[in-house]
């Protein structure tokens, strides 16, 4: 049986999978954790339309800046059986800003929300994947992370997406040989409420700028997410880049 954490799960990525997941059947699945911080009201509107999630979901709001919250979190981990899928999506919303007029408290921020807790939550996860050898992790970073994509402006997220890509690397290295799939998914800008403090004439230009011409959707996102937690991958420490 299948036994997925989802960080986040209350983002518009996070919901989308959940919601392929349910359209797929949930037959596999033994249990879904998830966390969630702002958005309850719109996660509850996902578990009413799917009352098999509800069955198999649990919940707990974590504040990705509250250390106390994370290891509360862990601690609720530890008392299930091993997770066999991970994925970490949370993330603040990113806004433009010159590097000279940007606090160090921006950066802390970008930093304790996507990168801090996707280290301490993986330490939880991982080693207990690696002695049942099986996992398949999937960390969110950004094309704006990088090199090809990095943007102006945006230091504190280019540089935060950065530093979990080569978590990813490390990780997979690690642990790529115990059996577990470690990946990471890198796309441009997708229309989703993470880009409401964004001018829009940026998100103009990055939509003219793309190969589609527009910016991607949450659905597109999460499929291939769901292709990434099924078993039939044979390369780990990969990142797909969506442009």
């Amino acid at each position: 049986m299948r036994r997925l954490v989802i960080t986040a799960a209350d983002s518009a990525f996070g919901m989308t999978v959940l919601k392929k997941l349910c359209e797929q059947g949930l037959d596999d699945f033994e249990w879904i954790f998830g966390t969630y911080y702002d958005a309850k009201d719109a996660l509850d509107e996902v578990l009413d339309a799917y009352p098999e999630l509800r069955e198999k979901m649990k919940l707990r709001k974590v504040d990705m800046k509250n250390m106390d919250e994370i290891e509360a979190f862990k601690e609720d981990l530890k008392g299930l059986e091993t997770a066999t899928d991970f994925v970490h999506l949370p993330a603040p919303k990113a806004f433009p800003l010159q590097f000279k007029k940007l606090s160090w408290d921006v950066f802390r921020d970008h930093m304790e929300i996507s990168f801090r807790s996707a280290v301490l939550i993986s330490q939880e996860i991982i080693p207990a994947m690696a002695k049942k050898k099986e996992g398949r992790v999937v960390l969110m970073a950004s094309y704006y992370g990088t090199e090809e994509g990095t943007p102006n402006f945006l230091a504190p997220y280019v540089s935060t997406k950065s530093a979990v890509l080569g978590l990813m690397r490390s990780l997979a290295k690690e642990y790529g040989p115990k059996n577990l799939k470690i990946n990471a998914m890198a796309p441009d800008l997708t229309d989703t409420k993470f880009l409401d403090e964004m001018p829009q004439i940026m998100k103009d230009t990055v939509a003219q700028n793309s190969e589609r011409g527009r910016m991607l959707s949450a659905d597109e996102v999460a499929d291939v997410m769901l292709r990434y937690l099924d078993v039939d991958l044979e390369e780990n420490g990969k990142t797909v880049v969506i442009k």
